[in-house]
């Protein structure tokens, strides 16, 4: 009888699952959509589980199915608010965000996409007159110095035809004193979490992703910085703040 390797086994074809992770978008008593690596999927759960948008869950793939196993313990809800801009008009700025217009020539508003990873609504910053740079940041979330954070964002590029896709995205730790202190009166240094050079045209949008620890007690708010040349925009959906550590 001849012996195989778990990874010769995993390579052939065959009735195979597969586990991943995601975060929920919206839930009922009967029915729950999971964000899984930019994707929306409906998904199938124990009866009376309950979940709510934001929570991290495990899931399992036979083919096209998909049904969540359970809530992951140690990481907490969603804590950004209006994280996928969908409470705000088209075309109004982003509610429940505040905007930092470094170098005063920025501007952001939100616009509608079928290509967004969450909902159909993004944030879109963009300046027409020069090359910029802006923070678009979220409410304050209070934490005490050493606590972590896993933080992600998702983006995609727009560009005229032929035109170089420079424009770059990052996330940023801001950090307050108090609760209704603005950009730039912060109470520590601004902690650059994850950056993306040359964002490319989507769709798909891509992912950001990382951790920071608070530095200081008092409140967090993630920012998205975007710095671009004249007549591109970055656009922004489906930002993360989990509080683990």
């Amino acid at each position: 009888m001849t012996s195989r390797s778990a990874v010769t086994i995993a390579a052939e074809n065959g009735p195979w699952s597969q586990l991943r992770t995601g975060t929920v978008t919206a839930a009922s008593n009967t029915t729950i959509t999971v964000l899984v690596g930019g994707t929306q999927v409906e998904a199938a759960f124990e009866f009376g589980a309950v979940f709510l948008p934001g929570h991290l869950v495990l899931l399992l793939r036979q083919d096209a199915s998909w049904a969540v196993l359970y809530r992951i313990a140690g990481a907490g809800p969603n804590e950004i608010q209006n994280p996928s801009f969908e409470v705000s008009g088209t075309g109004m700025p982003p509610s429940l965000w505040f905007f930092a217009d470094i170098t005063n020539i920025s501007q952001v508003s939100v616009a509608n996409s079928t290509f967004a990873p969450d909902g159909d609504q993004y944030a879109a910053v963009f300046s027409d007159s020069a090359t910029s740079q802006s923070y678009l940041y979220s409410s304050p979330i209070a934490v005490t110095a050493g606590e972590i954070f896993n933080v992600s964002a998702y983006v995609t590029g727009f560009y005229a035809v032929d035109a170089a896709q420079t424009a770059d995205a990052a996330l940023v730790g801001l950090w307050f004193a108090d609760s209704d202190d603005l950009y730039p009166t912060t109470s520590s240094a601004d902690v650059v979490i994850s950056t993306y050079t040359d964002v490319p045209s989507g769709p798909p949008f891509v992912q950001l992703s990382g951790q920071v620890t608070a530095p200081v007690t008092g409140f967090f708010r993630l920012a998205l910085r975007s710095t671009m040349a004249v007549n591109q925009v970055l656009g922004w959906d489906f930002v993360v703040a989990r509080r683990v550590g």
